[in-house]
């Protein structure tokens, strides 16, 4: 399933991207869907781009309270793989959920852009669910797939546009200059 989200700010292309980029464990102490996130590797490649694998600790504050008591721990917990370009204004990323095995693919990209007074930020992403990759989850019908697709989405959405609030919130309390 496809999801997109646009967002614009006042703020600069270049300071929304790095800030993004550089002071995600900061931006992110702000968002109650998240209780941590940990920098685990940052690599500068030849060509310029910097590649960082976070791993990010949920909360069961995003779900819906009727899911809450269903969802373990372990599904809070997700590791994001982003390549960032600054020569292109953009970061590619992929999600992994090792709770969930191979049964998911999660990925967009990021695109930061140039606007009127400030930056706009396009978000295009997928997830796909696919149970029949882990036999634990083998005898989830093909017909209930559609399903936790949107519901997913329902909750991805949100965070990305409360990271995006949440920059801002930063970037405010830094005392950044617009």
């Amino acid at each position: 399933m496809d999801f997109s989200h646009s967002e614009r700010t006042a703020y600069p292309r270049p300071l929304v991207f790095e800030t993004h980029r550089d002071a995600l464990q900061d931006v992110i102490e702000h968002l109650d869907a998240v209780r941590r996130v940990e920098l685990r590797s940052r690599t500068l490649h030849a060509s310029g781009d910097i590649e960082q694998v976070h791993r990010w600790y949920g909360t069961k504050a995003a779900l819906p309270m009727l899911v809450r008591p269903f969802v373990r721990e372990e599904l809070l917990v997700w590791t994001q793989r982003t390549t960032w370009d600054e020569a292109a204004y953009t970061a590619t990323w992929q999600i992994e959920v090792p709770g969930l095995g191979q049964s998911i693919d999660c990925k967009g990209t990021n695109t930061y852009h140039e606007a009127r007074k400030g930056s706009r930020i396009d978000v295009a992403g997928s997830f796909s669910f696919h149970p029949e990759r882990v036999d634990e989850m083998s005898q989830i019908p093909s017909s209930a797939v559609p399903m936790v697709e949107r519901i997913v989405v329902q909750l991805v959405v949100p965070l990305i546009k409360q990271s995006g609030a949440a920059v801002v919130d930063y970037l405010k309390r830094s005392g950044s200059p617009r």
